[in-house]
C-alpha cells in the first residue's frame, strides 16, 4: 500500500512539471490519468468487457496488473536490448519494424496497446503484449521499466501517452506521428464555414493532441514521422524552433507478406476493383468526409459492370460493424457488384486483396475541397498493403502525393474527378500487364528491408542526442 502510495505521489510530481511548460496542458494530462480511483475503476471495468469479446474470459484475466510486463522488461537474465513499443492504437508498421529489427540485431520487443482486437496478430512478432486497463497503468510502466528504449507511437486521441512518456521516464524519448494535428489543420481553401466546422468537429484534432505535439517537439529526442514525408517533417521543427533528430519511417512493405492468388478476374473476365481501410459510417457527414464515403461510387462502378469490394478498418469491433455500416450492407444485399466485408488483419490483407485487379486509395470523389499540408505529403499505410498485394491502384488527382506517386512510378491511374463516370473505359486502355510490372519492381524501393538500417543509425541517433 505504502509502495502504491509513493508511486503515485512520483507520478504526480513528475506530471506536474509540465506546467512549466504549458499549465493548460498539464490540466489536461492530468485529467487523462485514473488517479481518481473510482474513475480508474470504472476505465478498466469497460475495457476488461472489451477484453472479454475480443479475447475470451482466459487471456483477459490473464495479465490483469501491469506488474508482468514491467518484471520481463527489468529481468537482468538476458543481454538483448529491450525495446517498449507504447500505443493506444498501434499500427501495422510496428510489425514490420520489429520483424526487420529482430534480423539486424539482439533485440527484444515488448508492446503496450490499449485497443485489445488485433492482440493476437501482435504476439506472433512481439516477445510480449500488454493490453492496458487505464492510462494510470501506462503511467506506472512508464516510471518503472527499464529498457535501452522506449518507442511511443502516437495517434490522434493518444498523443498525450507521448506527453506523460516525456516526463514520467528517464529513458530515451522516441515518439512517432501518425497524423500531425497541426498539419490536418494547415488548411489552405475550403468549400464552406458550415462543412469546415463539422471537418474540424470530426477531424481535426483535439486541444490535447495539438498542445502535446509543440511539447513532443521541443522535448522528444527522436521523432519518427511515420504516414507524412520528411518535407513536413521540416516545415514542423521549424514551426516549433526544434533541433529534435526526424525521420520519415512509413509503413514499408515486408516480404513476408507478399501476396499472389489467382484473381477473380481470372474466373469472370470482370474488372474488380478493391479499398481496404476506413469508411465513414452512416452518422458522419457525407460531405465532410466525401472522401471515404463510398456509397455514391458504388453506384457509379455498378452502372458500368465493374465490380467493387470494401473491406472495413480491422481496428474497429466486428461487433459493431451491422450497426456502422448498415447502409453499405444494404446496398450489398441489392446490388451484385458491391460487397463489404470485416477488415482483416495486415498479415492476411495482401494475401486477401491479391485477388483483386485494382485498388482505390480514397472514394475518388472530395464533394469538401480542403487543401492541407497533409495532404500533400501523406502516403499512407494502405498504399503499402496494395504494393504487397501487387494491385496497381487507381487515384484521384485530389489524392495529393499518394498520386504523384502513382504517376511518378506508373503504377496506377490517376483520374479527374470528372472521369469516375468512364473508368471502364479508361481501364480497359490501360497496359495493365506494364502496370502489374511496375508494381512489382516498385515494392523494392519501398521495402522495409531496404530501409531498415536507416531506422537504426535514427535510434542510435537519438540515443546519442539524449545523452
Amino acid at each position: 500500500m505504502y509502495r502504491r502510495f509513493f508511486q503515485e505521489k512520483k507520478i504526480k510530481d513528475r506530471l506536474s512539471k509540465i506546467s512549466e511548460v504549458n499549465p493548460q496542458l498539464c490540466n489536461l494530462v492530468l485529467e487523462k490519468i485514473e488517479f481518481n480511483k473510482y474513475f480508474r475503476i470504472k476505465k478498466t471495468i469497460r475495457q476488461l468487457l472489451i477484453k472479454f469479446l475480443s479475447m475470451g474470459i482466459k487471456y483477459s484475466l490473464k495479465d490483469l496488473s501491469c506488474k508482468s510486463i514491467v518484471k520481463r522488461i527489468n529481468d537482468s537474465m538476458t543481454n538483448k536490448k529491450k525495446i517498449l513499443f507504447v500505443a493506444g492504437l498501434p499500427t501495422f508498421h510496428l510489425i514490420g519494424i520489429c520483424i526487420y529489427l529482430r534480423k539486424r540485431g539482439d533485440y527484444e520487443f515488448y508492446l503496450v496497446m490499449e485497443n485489445p482486437w488485433l492482440k493476437a496478430l501482435f504476439e506472433k512478432y512481439f516477445d510480449f503484449v500488454y493490453v492496458y486497463n487505464s492510462n494510470y497503468d501506462v503511467a506506472r510502466i512508464l516510471v518503472d521499466s527499464e529498457p535501452y528504449f522506449i518507442h511511443v507511437h502516437g495517434s490522434p486521441q493518444y498523443y498525450f501517452l507521448g506527453v506523460i512518456f516525456i516526463f514520467l521516464s528517464n529513458c530515451r524519448k522516441i515518439i512517432g506521428f501518425c497524423d500531425v494535428p497541426s498539419l490536418s489543420e494547415d488548411i489552405e481553401c475550403y468549400a464552406s464555414q458550415e462543412s469546415l466546422m463539422k471537418y474540424y468537429e470530426k477531424v481535426i484534432a483535439t486541444s490535447l493532441d495539438r498542445s502535446s505535439e509543440d511539447v513532443i517537439f521541443k522535448k522528444a529526442d527522436g521523432i519518427i514521422l511515420a504516414i507524412n514525408t520528411f518535407s513536413a517533417g521540416e516545415r514542423l521543427l521549424q514551426k516549433h524552433k526544434s533541433n529534435t533528430p526526424l525521420i520519415e519511417f512509413p509503413a514499408y512493405l515486408c516480404d513476408e507478406f507478399i501476396g499472389r492468388e489467382e484473381k477473380y478476374s481470372k474466373k469472370d473476365g470482370k474488372i474488380h476493383i478493391l479499398y481496404g481501410g476506413t469508411v465513414a459510417p452512416i452518422t458522419d457527414s457525407s460531405e465532410s468526409f466525401s472522401m471515404i464515403q463510398f456509397i455514391e461510387l458504388a453506384n457509379k462502378l455498378n452502372k458500368q459492370g465493374i465490380y467493387f469490394h470494401i473491406y472495413t478498418s480491422p481496428y474497429e469491433s466486428p461487433f459493431q460493424f451491422k450497426k456502422r455500416y448498415s447502409n453499405y450492407i444494404k446496398l450489398a444485399s441489392k446490388v451484385p457488384n458491391f460487397s463489404i466485408r470485416k477488415g482483416v488483419p495486415n498479415d492476411k490483407a495482401s494475401i486477401e486483396f491479391s485477388k483483386y485487379d485494382y485498388a482505390i486509395i480514397t472514394s475518388l470523389n472530395y464533394a469538401l475541397k480542403i487543401e492541407t499540408c497533409h495532404k500533400s505529403t501523406v502516403l499512407s499505410s494502405k498504399f503499402f498493403t496494395y504494393l504487397s498485394a501487387g494491385l496497381p491502384m487507381i487515384a484521384s488527382k485530389d489524392d495529393g502525393y499518394i498520386a504523384y506517386l502513382i504517376k511518378k512510378h506508373e503504377i496506377g491511374i490517376v483520374i479527374e474527378h470528372n472521369e469516375i463516370e468512364y473508368l471502364s473505359e479508361i481501364i480497359k486502355k490501360c497496359d495493365y500487364e506494364k502496370l502489374l510490372n511496375n508494381v512489382r519492381r516498385v515494392r523494392e524501393e519501398f521495402s522495409m528491408g531496404k530501409h531498415i538500417d536507416r531506422l537504426i543509425e535514427f535510434y542510435e541517433k537519438s540515443i546519442t542526442h539524449a545523452s
